[in-house]
């Protein structure tokens, strides 16, 4: 399909919807991206952008500026508390790696470059519903519509409120906090550290760079929670917070004392992509998950990038949207499978999960063939999603184009 004159309005401006935006811009589409805030922000803190997401990044141009930001990571371990028995040891193949990155560097590079690609920005839009069609609209809170369009996309996250589903909350959260890293130790700067208390508990330290130039380096530091907990975490006070995380990893506790967390919620969901006719969702919207195999981000990447070359090598827009679903319905089916299995053995009030983990499971993935198949679930590379999208083909020229018509 030939895109220019292409109109597309797309519903939430986090990591799916700008790159999709900046991409469907570059190849002539008319954008326009709504999104709740009275300002386009990012939600979130630090995250390890794996090389499936690197590879659509780099073919949209933006890699070397994201990664100027970030942390190389080579290895992600879990003790038990307090710097005990290894029970995750996750090293990624040889010439791969992960950059942990702070959300806000994420979000001002592809903001920048939808903003470059004459992407249209409407801000405050309380959005909760879309009408399909061959010229689909967004429909508003108040009863109002967008204008219509060719393409409309639901990029709103997992509480997106088209199609939402309560019943998919996950009974554990977490406690996020971006703090300062430590230049003299204890933690490394290529390392994701975890440490377990059973399932019940989980505390993390990732390094995440710096949020722009001349910027301190920071790092990520996370708590486990159940959500249910949370209103007695708060009455119970810092204090008490404090003593627990010295006791399940006393090296932490300084980043936890500068800390000013906030509560995040999961879901765990799979809704159905396509909305109606001419409209449809991406990223979380679509297949929300945990954030134990650390997908999100990377799988709306490529979504992203999967719709554009879709729409770029199909006849229409219902081939490209079929085109679009065989491209990607069996990673994010695997995925959420993974996910939907995993998670328990690291958050949960299971007590027997984590021994079969820490007795079990542990030692089995230390084996040669056992690690390199851990090593590609984790780099998000199963099924090779991004062999399926011909980035080279597809993005090369819009990248070095920008959105030159």
């Amino acid at each position: 399909m030939k895109l220019h004159g292409f109109d597309v309005v797309i519903a939430g401006a986090g990591v799916g919807g700008l790159a999709l935006g900046t991409m469907l811009a570059r190849f002539g589409a008319s954008v326009t991206l709504y999104d709740q805030m009275d300002a386009p922000r990012p939600v979130g803190s630090g995250f390890v952008l794996q090389p499936t997401g690197a590879q659509v990044l780099s073919a949209m141009g933006l890699l070397d500026l994201v990664a100027a930001r970030g942390r190389r990571i080579d290895r992600m371990v879990g003790r038990l508390k307090d710097g005990g028995k290894p029970v995750l040891d996750v090293r990624y193949r040889s010439g791969e790696f992960g950059i942990a990155v702070q959300r806000v560097a994420l979000f001002d590079t592809l903001f920048d470059a939808a903003r470059a690609a004459g992407v249209i920005f409407e801000a405050s839009a309380r959005i909760n519903g879309v009408e399909p069609g061959p010229r689909a609209r967004l429909v508003f809170q108040d009863g109002s519509r967008s204008l219509p369009a060719d393409l409309v996309i639901d990029a709103m996250g997992a509480n997106s409120p088209i199609g939402s589903r309560p019943d998919s909350e996950l009974s554990y959260g977490a406690l996020w906090a971006t703090v300062p890293f430590p230049d003299d130790g204890p933690f490394q700067e290529d390392l994701l550290e975890q440490r377990y208390d059973r399932a019940s508990r989980m505390a993390g330290v990732l390094p995440v760079g710096t949020a722009h130039e001349g910027a301190s380096a920071m790092a990520t530091f996370f708590w486990s929670l159940r959500t249910a907990d949370h209103p007695e975490w708060v009455k119970a006070g810092r204090d008490a917070w404090l003593e627990a995380v010295a006791k399940l990893w006393p090296d932490a506790l300084p980043l936890a004392a500068v800390a000013e967390p906030v509560h995040a919620r999961y879901r765990h969901q799979t809704r159905p992509p396509v909305i109606g006719r001419h409209a449809l969702k991406i990223g979380d919207a679509w297949h929300a998950t945990s954030p134990q195999l650390g997908q999100g981000a990377n799988m709306a990447l490529l979504d992203a990038a999967s719709l554009v070359s879709a729409l770029v090598h199909a006849q229409d827009v219902e081939k490209a949207i079929a085109r679009h679903l065989r491209q990607r319905q069996m990673h994010v089916r695997s995925y959420q499978f993974l996910s939907r299995v995993l998670t328990p053995f690291y958050q949960s009030d299971s007590r027997l999960l984590p021994a079969l983990r820490d007795h079990l499971i542990a030692p089995v993935t230390t084996l040669p063939g056992v690690r390199s198949i851990i090593s590609t679930l984790v780099t998000g590379d199963l099924l090779d999603p991004v062999g399926r999208l011909q980035l080279s083909e597809t993005f090369r020229p819009a990248a070095v184009t920008r959105s030159q018509p």
